[in-house]
């Protein structure tokens, strides 16, 4: 009987290394790995964030894993996992960032509100932020899956540091140097990849931020990019430059880690 493989890529710095469009030296890489695997998304973004870039690029896409986890949706459009975040903990992080008045933004499935102005439009794959007058009245009332906070890069750290024990009951990851993300407990990419993983035989995974850490443990192997902070890359098997050369090792590979 044949094996059954899943590559699970992150985008953002990955698979999309300029957040703006697929290479076409990883698009090539992504319509091999097709001879041998099936192909699936893990990131911090939406649902309708991972359409935009599977539709440009006519991806077949198996599991859309949205929201670091919190959200998934299989290749029918029907979802499997959905995990909010509880409505006292938005009410208590909405008053923590209103008093702190940090930079963010939320995600609900449709949109991002929040009071957040991106310096590169271009990276929002046709999902504008909204800067609404009554953006906290607004929030307070929505179901919302993920925050990205944004502090200041100097800072970062230390905001980092704060919210996770202020916050103990609410998942929160560094990803890039001034984007905090947080989601409900228990939600990770690592989390998600265990939903869907009993029916393969191999688990690849390819990622680069600190949310990508549960994706890389939870996988039989994992390529971390070489851009990547170095406390994220010594969880995976290998560091490579680009999401091809990921793809080049693999195939070159495949037989010893399935004999394995």
């Amino acid at each position: 009987m044949k094996s059954k493989i899943l590559c699970v890529t992150d985008l953002d710095g990955t698979f999309i290394k300029d957040s703006v469009q697929v290479s076409q030296n990883d698009l090539l890489a992504y319509h091999y790995l097709l001879n041998f695997s099936d192909f699936s998304i893990a990131t911090g973004r939406s649902v309708k964030e991972i359409h935009y870039v599977t539709d440009q690029n006519a991806i077949n896409c198996q599991h859309f894993i949205a929201f670091n986890g919190a959200l998934i949706i299989n290749s029918d459009q029907e979802t499997i996992f959905s995990d909010a975040i509880p409505q006292m903990q938005v009410a208590e992080l909405l008053d923590y960032l209103k008093k702190e008045q940090l930079v963010f933004d939320a995600l609900d499935g449709e949109r991002r509100i929040g009071n957040f102005s991106h310096e590169h439009p271009e990276r929002l794959w046709n999902m504008e932020i909204i800067c609404p007058d009554n953006l906290y009245d607004i929030l307070i009332k929505r179901e919302l899956f993920k925050f990205n906070v944004r502090p200041p890069k100097d800072t970062a750290g230390s905001c980092l540091s704060y919210l996770q024990k202020k916050f103990p009951n609410l998942e929160i990851y560094h990803s890039g140097a001034t984007r905090i993300e947080i989601t409900a407990k228990g939600v990770s990419k690592g989390a998600a990849l265990q939903k869907i993983a009993s029916s393969y035989d191999l688990v690849i995974a390819f990622g680069d931020s600190g949310n990508d850490i549960s994706l890389f443990d939870n996988a039989d192997i994992s390529y971390c990019m070489s851009e990547a902070a170095a406390d994220v890359q010594q969880h995976a098997t290998f560091t490579v430059n680009h999401f091809s050369d990921a793809i080049a090792h693999l195939s070159q590979n495949i037989g010893n880690y399935l004999n394995h």
